[in-house]
């Protein structure tokens, strides 16, 4: 961390970036420690290469996040929440250093300044100790900003990367004013009604196999017309699949433009499979337990590449543990 603290502090122009498709964590991350640098006296500007999808937007602050790529006269760019620079989706400029925040394993360590820690929760969490070790005092505006990046990323606290670490976090910017019953609403229980009749698709083509271990579905290209839904509609949907009882692999489809988005969850019970790894092969990458890759192709041909690839990382899980029983 010591040198991305040295990077911040030397920097007055800062550019903090967040990932395309962007998520509670990437977004929540950046509002956090930006507004926090804001505070001793930094000029910030925030970039996203995808608007802030609806439910996001009640954080303060979103409405300064432009679709633009930093300029080039900025004296830092920061990236959060992301583990390579395509991940951005416009081109980062190439005369300011890069100070780059992240909790993925699969980070590949592009910055001049790394802060990459593979067993936080989430990038809010690394964020919230920059902004600690800066010395920097939260507001109620920062402290919920970095509270939603936590929350999401552990799924409510119920993923198996909730830690002490992160537990302590998230009561710390309670007391520091954090806005539990917005970030419940906006995150949690409101949810577009188009969004609901997307996910009825998926739902419908929800297919099962290993005797309910792989449990699979796809979004086709028409169905966001047909629904009336934007894509930021398909975000929670992953983790819905993967709620299917005795699911050790969880995948969505999601047909775009000459590519198909795969999002991968996995389960910690054996026959236990590393998404990140599954995802690898096919030029993603991300968590053990939640993963995900943008692949080139039809998709059918995608689908069965995927599947074939996922129930033989199974049939090896499944041998391995009946080995250690």
């Amino acid at each position: 961390m010591n040198e991305v603290l040295t990077a911040l502090r030397a920097a007055r122009r800062i550019a903090i970036v967040s990932h395309r498709d962007p998520d509670p964590d990437t977004i929540g991350s950046a509002l956090a420690l930006g507004l926090g640098l804001e505070s001793i006296g930094k000029a910030v500007s925030w970039h996203c290469a995808d608007p802030v999808p609806e439910p996001q937007r009640f954080l303060h602050g979103t409405d300064r996040i432009t679709q633009d790529p930093p300029p080039e006269d900025v004296d830092l760019v920061v990236t959060v929440d992301f583990g390579s620079v395509d991940r951005a989706k416009f081109a980062l400029p190439t005369r300011p250093p890069i100070a780059n925040i992240d909790h993925h394993a699969s980070n590949d360590r592009f910055g001049v300044a790394n802060f990459v820690d593979a067993t936080s929760a989430a990038s809010a969490e690394l964020a919230a100790r920059v902004i600690d070790a800066l010395g920097i005092a939260w507001t109620p505006d920062m402290a919920t900003a970095a509270l939603v990046g936590i929350m999401t990323d552990t799924g409510s606290f119920q993923f198996p990367s909730t830690d002490a670490r992160v537990l302590e976090r998230a009561a710390q910017l309670r007391s520091a004013g954090a806005d539990l019953q917005a970030i419940t609403y906006n995150i949690f229980r409101n949810k577009r009604f188009e969004a609901i009749k997307l996910w009825g698709f998926a739902f419908a083509r929800l297919a099962r196999e290993r005797e309910g271990r792989l449990v699979w579905t796809e979004l086709r290209g028409a169905d966001l017309a047909d629904a009336g839904a934007r894509d930021e509609d398909i975000s929670g949907l992953v983790e819905q699949i993967a709620r299917s009882g005795g699911m050790r692999v969880a995948l969505l489809f999601n047909e775009q433009s000459d590519t198909v988005k795969v999002s991968c969850r996995t389960s910690q019970w054996e026959p236990s499979v590393d998404a990140a790894a599954l995802m690898a092969r096919f030029g993603g990458g991300g968590h053990v337990r939640a993963a995900g890759a943008l692949v080139p192709g039809s998709l059918a041909d995608v689908r069965e590449r995927v599947l074939d690839a996922a129930r033989t990382a199974l049939d090896t899980a499944t041998a391995r543990a009946a080995v250690t029983v």
